[in-house]
């Protein structure tokens, strides 16, 4: 697997790097696509999907897609603080990808309720909107923050669609809005009060189960190897001189190499080595 790594944080997200905090790092599998292997050749894209101004300083998260012969493969979503404070909030923003949501027009009421929105088109000339349809709405939406609590403007977008007879979406309408200084979204308060989310993870009947063990995974003595790795040559895991101006104890090994090592744990405790059982 081949990797080219590049800084993504732009000017506007203005951060002292000496305060820099990895808050987390997640991934899932992309539904349906094969776990990587050696020899594969990737791609990796990422973007700034939010800056936030909060108590304990500026949280910026990021996502990424890693793209194999073309497709996404894995997507990852990690967050960032720089600690301290800030009232900067002409650079903040945060855009959301909503779960699908299901909306059962049961009558001519909801049909008419819909239709009367601003921010709904229905574009299938191939008949009307009736009574009785389900459609899915997939929608992404940003903000920009007047405030902690207020928005200097909020856009909505995406499109709707409707199942055929062999469950694939078709789709059929568009969702555009925009407002200035508001304090919510309308389209999606639409959404969570007449419809209902899709393809949530659903818990077992009996919570699952829990797993009781112990063991010790010894962080390597040097960060370099995995540096040289990973592309991430930041100082605060190479330099003991740098991690000391910081301040901390001595440099810290990355939050991607522990990640993987506990990935490595579950694969082999819980999926018994079978490490397309894990998901996410």
């Amino acid at each position: 697997m081949q990797a080219i790594i590049k800084s993504i944080f732009p000017p506007a997200v203005d951060g002292d790097l000496l305060k820099l905090v990895p808050l987390s790092n997640g991934f899932r599998m992309i539904k349906g696509a094969r776990p990587l292997q050696v020899g594969d050749i990737c791609k990796a894209e990422a973007r700034i999907v939010s800056v936030t101004n909060t108590n304990e300083g500026k949280v910026v998260k990021v996502k990424g897609h890693v793209y194999r012969e073309g497709k996404a493969v894995i997507e990852v979503v990690s967050a960032f603080l720089y600690r301290g404070g800030f009232v900067d909030y002409y650079n903040t923003f945060e855009t959301t990808e909503e779960p699908d949501y299901m909306v059962d027009l049961s009558d001519d009421a909801a049909v008419g309720a819909l239709q009367s929105k601003d921010w709904f088109e229905w574009d299938n000339e191939a008949k009307p909107l009736l009574a009785s349809t389900s459609l899915i709405f997939r929608i992404q939406w940003e903000v920009s923050f007047k405030d902690r609590v207020s928005y200097c403007d909020v856009s909505v977008s995406r499109d709707v669609f409707v199942r055929d007879q062999l469950k694939r979406l078709v789709k059929v309408g568009l969702v555009e809005f925009q407002q200035d200084n508001c304090k919510g979204n309308l389209v999606l308060t639409y959404l969570q009060r007449h419809g209902s989310p899709q393809g949530l993870p659903t818990p077992l009947p009996n919570d699952g189960y829990t797993l009781t063990t112990t063991t010790v995974l010894n962080a390597p003595l040097t960060n370099e190897s995995y540096s040289k790795i990973s592309g991430d040559f930041n100082p605060v895991h190479v330099n003991p001189y740098f991690s000391d101006c910081v301040p901390l104890p001595d440099t810290i090994t990355h939050g991607l190499w522990s990640s993987a090592a506990t990935r490595r744990y579950v694969e082999n405790l819980v999926a018994r080595g079978h490490p397309d059982r894990v998901l996410a």
